[in-house]
């Protein structure tokens, strides 16, 4: 996943749509935080309760999209080793 996009989800709205404004507003700052740096701020008990879910959806796309980037590297080293290889 690239750090500057990612996909957000509407059932991350439907965790969140019973938090006040604030809560709200901290769990959004926390998900554009974590998708920048990796590190999740301290959050109140309710934003962290949101949050929770919402980081398990990310680290699950950042996990399938290092995967596809560690294919993609290995099928251009092979692809490569093998134009070299060739007179």
């Amino acid at each position: 996943m690239n750090p500057k996009k990612f996909t957000a989800t509407t059932s991350w709205s439907k965790s969140m749509a019973s938090l006040p404004d604030r809560a709200r507003l901290e769990v959004y700052d926390a998900l554009f935080r974590y998708v920048e740096t990796g590190t999740a701020p301290e959050l109140s008990p309710e934003a962290n309760a949101a949050f929770a879910f919402i980081r398990t959806d990310i680290d699950i796309e950042m996990a399938k999209a290092a995967a596809i980037c560690q294919k993609r590297r290995e099928s251009g080293k092979k692809r490569w080793s093998r134009e070299e290889s060739q007179p």
